[in-house]
């Protein structure tokens, strides 16, 4: 049985000098305790429209399928390059991105020379029953790595829709507000799993560059090396401290938009300083590619209109990773204007 962790304790351990990136106990909401998830929620509200970030503890996800993760992702990275190029990212945006082969091609956030990041990338969707995906995953021949994402991706996936009444909560509406729009058979959930070399890094250059995620929610376990930074809102670069067992939840672009700017999406990137190999997975949450995202009737008024028309989220999706990321050996300037073409990727 996993540890029942203390949030006052963790908070006064890893404090950050200045700024306090919250501590979310979900263990009393998860148990259905009286009044659990009206202080969750409030909780969660304060994290996102403060600052954007938050942590969870006791979340009923096990140390062990996290770490069993972990190890799968270091086992998949060693393979020979020849055997992860033979799964490159396709045109469904599943599959292998190599060292050097993506860059933030637009960020507001990333200043001077864009570089392409210094780290491996291999995205993944839910290709199994009951409904499989059309466009499936690209999965490589050993079969603890697949069934070790699976499982996991099936874990993040019931957690993320167990938090849903929270976020419902936080934004004043209905507790079951979000329920029919995040089946785990048709969301477009995305796991992402990084490896960040010890590589020196040089200058403006980065393992992930500066950006914002376009997700309504990511929830992000690491290794045990510490590198994410987060823009506060005073504009310092904070280092995210590493709370054993915990995740990394953050809100993305769709749910500021939704939410019409009162929940924040904050910028984020990641240096490897450790020494070390560092991995990390993301799990982006999303929902069905019809979901309308329309400005909800509690973030708007006369004095407060919307300030984004309706799209379906399929739409935005596809619109946020074309004008936000590239893939290959290329350099852009502060204009975003091609500085020199990719060589990385063969076509």
């Amino acid at each position: 049985m996993q540890a029942i962790q203390d949030k006052h304790e963790l908070q006064v351990a890893y404090a950050v000098s200045g700024e306090e990136i919250p501590i979310i106990d979900l263990g009393p909401y998860l148990n259905g305790e009286s009044g659990a998830s009206e202080e969750a929620a409030r909780e969660m509200c304060h994290a996102l429209e403060q600052i954007g970030f938050f942590f969870i503890i006791n979340h009923g996800v096990p140390a062990f399928l996290r770490g069993r993760v972990i190890a799968a992702t270091a086992d998949f990275y060693a393979l020979p390059l020849e055997q992860k190029m033979a799964l490159k990212i396709n045109h469904a945006g599943v599959g292998y991105i190599p060292n050097r082969g993506e860059f933030g091609k637009h960020s507001r956030y990333y200043t001077g020379q864009k570089k392409p990041d210094v780290s491996e990338a291999f995205l993944l969707q839910r290709d199994w029953a009951p409904c499989p995906a059309q466009n499936r995953n690209q999965w490589p021949k050993e079969a603890e790595f697949q069934h070790a994402m699976r499982e996991y991706f099936e874990a993040a996936t019931a957690l993320s829709q167990r938090m849903l009444p929270l976020y419902a909560r936080a934004l004043d509406v209905a507790p079951d507000f979000f329920a029919d729009k995040f089946p785990a058979d048709r969301a477009l959930n995305v796991l992402r799993i990084s490896h960040m070399p010890p590589d020196p890094l040089e200058d403006n250059e980065f393992n992930i560059c500066p950006h914002s995620d376009g997700s309504f929610a990511t929830l992000l376990a690491t290794s045990d090396q510490p590198g994410l930074e987060i823009l506060s809102q005073t504009g310092h670069w904070l280092t995210a401290p590493l709370i054993p067992d915990a995740f990394v939840v953050n809100s993305g672009d769709l749910l500021t938009r939704w939410s019409n700017g009162r929940f924040l999406s904050t910028p984020h990137r990641v240096r490897n300083a450790s020494g070390t190999h560092r991995y990390s997975t993301s799990f982006f949450f999303q929902p069905t590619p019809e979901t309308l995202i329309d400005c909800l009737p509690t973030c708007c008024g006369p004095d407060n209109p919307p300030k984004k028309p309706p799209i379906t989220c399929g739409a935005y999706m596809k619109k946020f990773l074309e004008a936000s990321f590239a893939m290959g050996d290329s350099i852009y300037n502060e204009q975003g204007e091609l500085v020199s073409a990719s060589k990385t990727l063969a076509p």
